[in-house]
């Protein structure tokens, strides 16, 4: 994979075609104005949500009064606006 900087107003002659290298994965660019890197573009590193689903298994411990079909608040603990 290839770094390579490219001044603001290039990038905007050439848009289609730079993002075009970018999508392949054969290039990252520095677009620059004056000489310093104002954005860096190149392809978004390819994640999953798989390593994620399930990762709290069997981490909570649920106290033994909990009832999971009792009501969530008590009413009476709760004003009504008028």
């Amino acid at each position: 994979m290839t770094v390579r900087q490219i001044s603001i107003s290039e990038f905007k002659a050439h848009c289609t075609k730079e993002i075009r290298a970018v999508e392949k994965g054969n290039v990252i660019l520095q677009v620059t104005r004056h000489g310093k890197t104002v954005a860096v573009v190149g392809k978004p590193a390819e994640e999953t949500i798989a390593p994620l689903l399930g990762a709290g298994k069997g981490t909570a411990i649920l106290n033994a009064s909990y009832d999971p079909h009792a009501p969530a608040f008590d009413e009476k603990d709760w004003e009504m606006n008028p």
